[in-house]
């Protein structure tokens, strides 16, 4: 198109011409109007061999196109236009193209180029000494081609790398680019070659064809190799297939399949392999077939409904870590509809799960059904605040002669929110819930076998809350103090006589802190209510600065006015009068970022709680780490104190080399270290460069006790190649064969 309207420029200014000539004319294009801008020193003709000549810095400019040429040529009779002399073209997209000689002809498809260089957009660049345009432009071919990412200086020719073909041939129809004894070259010396190769061309998002291959060597699988297939069936539907023999387990098979519908999308992972398998007692069960599935699916019914489902299952514990598939602890399966309507939400589902965790674990439920559906009303829209009303209903099934347990549930409540003219904020509350429980095989009847085996029960509550505060605003030359106490009371009747026999299935995880100091139930679940009288109280302060830096400080407790003892031991609940909870956070900009949260007796100030992650550094070094105490809370499964620290950081040596470094160390009754990893990675625009080397410390029997070492070496836009892994289990030192 933009050739055409040079030959158009040319035909309507050979009705005179003179040197600094200029015009600008509007021609017409198959989709839009865009102007020409055409200039030249000289313009003439020759009425024999019938030819329009423009001479002396001709320049053509179409939107933002710009052509330029010492000199540009028309044919009347053949149809054909010469570009000489230090052409270069500018398009649309902003790549340049350079070249010594351009000939079109064929309506403008078809033409030749001499000595061709483009550095494209996206900063890469290619090379041509001839390119040629055949089959009505569908076809290009190039000759003695070059193509990199990296940046050429004219004191060193040599990019850091390049790929050189004798020829390049672009199919249009096929999508497809074909080289000719292809050379990657590194820093000028050839170090790969191949005499065909072939790949999708950029406007080609994927095609069939075989996937690179990825090798390496463990102490479980010993050498192994795997190498897939990728099948484009449809646009909205491919298929990946994947073998991988090993030396010592057998040969894995991985399958996926993926496909988008009208309206929703599946996608299908499968594997399978015949190896042994190592149990957790140290037993080893000989040619199992094992394997794993993983299917997921969402659906949109309507504009308002939509549906999923997902399903994962594996064989066994060790099979998904040993192939290095999934590091997932428990399998989730689902289905599920749920529906959107304005501020209302409803769901129905059903839940499946699978453990995989070494060690003795307790059964996990089926959950059948799980349904809900909650209204939120307009803000102001009942006595100056919003209402909220919702139901629930669940269903938790076992194996047989286990506990399993039913749950209906209808919650309502109002919230309002005001401000007084002295900037007391208060938000008022008032909550009610209704619960229905059947329970068959409790397990509170195997422990007191005066308890009914399967009860039946109904619990009530209403609660009323609370919350006051006063922010009180100090304004600093260039910065800002707040400090904001807050009061707040909840009031519900007493229920919590029947937790005997209410089983305890969502509320067993008990976590006290500045997040749920106001709650009006500290559990995190439904099974267990917080009941009685509590008073919350608590002040923040805060320096603010207009730069973005700050630091503040919050610290509260709690205190019960009647009531059982309903919070276990630890928790720091058990008491009337509750620990102290507390957060401290400094940041100052990226220098220095601290967080804080701690948990202090109530009586003695003893630690029962410390957290903190903290990070710093510059634009060159950055540190990041983070530690973790907490005791023991009876009940939670959590019977022994935790503690461990958690540190990383990186270091840039230089623009581009980087060094960085993390580890996970165990401080608690069985201290040690648990995983730590060290790498160092260069990059620039066209290379990147990695070695990393990371120790995992496991149970043999979880698959996941190994050292690993990794190199990368990648290509900008071309891909990247790793070297093989080699993975060391436990303290061997054992090397790959051969060596």
């Amino acid at each position: 198109m933009f050739f055409r309207i040079i030959i158009l420029t040319m035909l309507f200014l050979m009705t005179g011409a003179s040197a600094g000539y200029a015009s600008v004319l509007s021609m017409k294009g198959e989709t839009r109007d865009l102007p020409v801008n055409f200039t030249a020193k000289a313009l003439s003709s020759d009425d024999v061999k019938q030819t329009v000549t423009a001479v002396g810095d001709v320049e053509l400019m179409q939107g933002k196109q710009i052509l330029r040429a010492d000199r540009i040529v028309y044919h009347l009779n053949e149809d054909r236009v010469e570009a000489t002399g230090n052409v270069s073209l500018l398009d649309e997209s902003g790549d340049v193209h350079f070249a010594e000689a351009v000939e079109l002809h064929n309506n403008m498809k078809d033409g030749f180029v001499r000595e061709l260089l483009s550095l494209l957009a996206d900063g890469s660049r290619f090379t041509a000494g001839e390119a040629r345009r055949e089959n009505d432009g569908k076809r290009t071919v190039m000759v003695d081609a070059t193509y990199t990412v990296c940046r050429v200086c004219e004191a060193d020719p040599h990019p850091l790398w390049q790929i050189k073909a004798d020829k390049v041939v672009h199919d249009a129809d096929t999508k497809k680019v074909n080289y000719k004894n292809a050379r990657l070259e590194l820093m000028g010396m050839p170090v790969a070659y191949s005499p065909i190769f072939s790949h999708p061309d950029p406007t080609l998002k994927r095609k069939s064809g075989f996937l690179r291959p990825e090798y390496g060597w463990t102490t479980e699988l010993g050498t192994h190799l795997k190498v897939g297939y990728y099948y484009d069936i449809a646009p909205n539907r491919d298929m990946t297939l994947q073998v991988e023999p090993t030396a010592l387990a057998g040969t894995l098979v991985e399958g996926e399949w993926r496909e988008r519908f009208k309206n929703g999308k599946l996608q299908i992972n499968v594997s399978t392999a015949n190896s042994d398998r190592k149990e957790e007692d140290g037993r080893v069960e000989t040619s199992r077939q094992r394997g794993h599935i993983v299917a997921e699916g969402l659906f949109d019914l309507n504009d308002m409904w939509r549906s999923g489902v997902s399903f994962s299952r594996s064989t066994d514990k060790e099979y998904l870590r040993l192939y290095d598939i999934s590091r997932e602890n428990v399998l989730n399966s689902q289905i599920y509809a749920e529906r959107f309507s304005g501020r209302d939400y409803s769901r129905i589902s059903a839940f499946g799960f699978q453990d995989v965790r070494l060690g003795v674990r307790p059964d996990q439920p089926y959950i059948f059904p799980m349904m809900e559906h909650t209204m939120i009303g307009e803000p102001n829209s009942l006595l100056g605040g919003r209402w909220q009303i919702g139901a629930s209903a669940l269903g938790l099934v076992r194996d047989s002669d286990s506990q399993d347990v039913q749950r209906a549930s209808v919650t309502a409540g109002w919230e309002r929110r005001d401000v007084s003219s002295l900037g007391l904020v208060t938000v008022a509350a008032l909550d009610g819930r209704g619960d229905v429980y059947g329970v068959q095989n409790s397990d509170a009847a195997d422990i007191d076998p005066a308890l009914d085996s399967n009860p039946e029960t109904v619990r009530g509550m209403v609660t009323a809350s609370v919350i006051s505060s006063y922010p009180m605003v100090r304004p600093m030359r260039r910065s800002q103090i707040i400090i904001e106490p807050s009061v707040g009371v909840s009031v519900s009747p007493m229920v919590n006589e029947k937790n005997d026999i209410i089983p305890n299935e969502d509320s067993i995880d008990i976590q006290f802190d500045t997040n749920n100091l106001f709650s009006e139930n500290r559990y995190p679940g439904i099974d267990r209510q917080e009941d009685g009288g509590r008073l919350n109280y608590g002040v923040k302060a805060g320096w603010y600065g207009d730069d973005g830096r700050y630091g503040r400080i919050f610290l509260g407790q709690s205190y019960r006015f009647y009531g059982d003892m309903i919070f276990p031991e630890g928790s720091g609940l058990e008491d009337r009068h509750s620990d102290f909870v507390g957060q401290i956070k400094i940041g100052l900009s990226k220098y220095m970022d601290v967080d804080y949260r701690f948990q202090l007796d109530n009586d003695t100030l003893a630690t029962r709680r410390h957290e903190i992650q903290a990070g710093g550094g510059n634009d060159r070094f950055r540190l990041e780490g983070r530690y973790l105490y907490t005791a023991a809370v009876a009940g939670t499964g959590f019977t022994e104190s935790r503690q461990q620290i958690q540190t990383g950081g990186t270091y840039n040596i230089t623009k581009s080399w980087k060094f960085r470094a993390s580890g996970l160390m165990d401080l608690g009754d069985q201290p040690g270290l648990r995983n730590a990893s060290t790498g160092i990675d260069y990059s620039d625009e066209c290379f990147t460069f990695s070695v990393m080397g990371s120790r995992n410390v496991a149970d043999e029997a979880s698959g996941d006790d190994e050292t690993k070492l990794i190199m990368r070496i990648g290509l900008r836009s071309i891909g990247e190649f790793s070297a093989p892994e080699i993975l060391l289990g436990g303290d061997q030192l054992i090397k790959p064969p051969g060596k």
